[in-house]
């Protein structure tokens, strides 16, 4: 019996060796997944321009926004878009949820919406919006988002965004 006990307590000693002979080998990861790709995330900021092709709105407007784009899942708030200058004309800052991730570009649904910056009384930022992300060589974005009311496109935003920071 004491040279079966003796085989196994080698045999178990080896394998535990083994064990963290592997998890000292494979690489690291930091426990987070995202479906998120990696070169989407940080910080962009560039000119974004509305446009209304509907009649009751007023033409128009251009100003500077920062999007912040971070790792997460389907169905996550997984960026944060800031109206950063828009001197006289309505801006507006709102999160995002990603919907989905495709080759070329990533969709991402509105989601909570902040006040307008410059706006009227009374005035509020839509909420029904989907907007398309997609980069441009390492250092850009390209983004676009149509405004939805009862189903028909409104209104769109568009802009091209420089990378400020990797996160």
């Amino acid at each position: 019996m004491g040279e079966r006990a003796g085989v196994i307590a080698a045999v178990t000693g080896l394998l535990a060796l083994v064990v963290s002979l592997l998890a000292w080998l494979l690489p690291q990861g930091d426990g987070k997944s995202s479906d998120v790709p990696e070169q989407y995330l940080g910080t962009w900021r560039g000119q974004i321009t509305m446009t209304f092709p509907d009649p009751t709105r007023e033409g128009n407007g251009t100003g500077t926004d920062e999007i912040t784009i971070k790792q997460g899942s389907i169905g996550d708030t997984v960026a944060d878009q800031r109206a950063v200058d828009w001197g006289q004309e309505v801006g507006c800052s709102r999160s995002w949820q990603l919907a989905e991730v495709n080759s070329d570009h990533l969709v991402l649904k509105a989601g909570a919406t902040g006040a307008p910056v410059n706006a009227p009384p009374g005035q509020t930022c839509l909420a029904d919006l989907t907007m398309s992300v997609r980069l441009n060589g390492q250092a850009r974005i390209e983004i676009q988002a149509n405004y939805n009311i009862l189903g028909t496109v409104t209104g769109a935003f568009s802009g091209s965004l420089a990378r400020q920071s990797r996160t």
